[in-house]
């Protein structure tokens, strides 16, 4: 059980701690619905709707493909895995609280476990 107490995402030298890697690469997976190892629009929309509760807007998508879409892939908008890293890796270096509350809302408690689905 979790004490409450959130475990480091990070290390001193801004490299990701092996269960945030594991955790992030686990919610990349779980969104990269047809398995062809990239986020397409859709995709990218359906981890914003778990996270933000809303789709992103154009401008937020734009970003998203300019900074961390596959180079390869343009002019289709598709996120690998390394840029989904690189987007969590910028935001948890600027706002740890936001990418909390991510994992939160993704099912991760505070030592990065996955908590299981309440049934209802």
């Amino acid at each position: 059980m979790s004490s409450g107490k959130r475990v480091p995402l990070l290390d001193d030298d801004d490299m990701f701690m092996p269960a945030f890697d594991k955790a992030l690469r686990s919610i990349f997976e779980r969104f990269d619905a047809d398995k062809d190892g990239y986020l397409n629009v859709d995709e990218v929309q359906a981890f914003a709707v778990a996270t933000n509760g809303k789709k992103f807007d154009e401008d937020t998508m734009a970003e998203i493909a300019l900074y961390f879409g596959d180079d390869d892939q343009k002019p289709t908008m598709m996120v690998s895995v390394t840029g989904f890293m690189d987007m969590y890796h910028l935001q948890s270096q600027n706002d740890e609280d936001e990418t909390w509350k991510d994992l939160t809302r993704l099912g991760f408690d505070h030592e990065l476990n996955p908590v299981p689905a309440k049934q209802e």
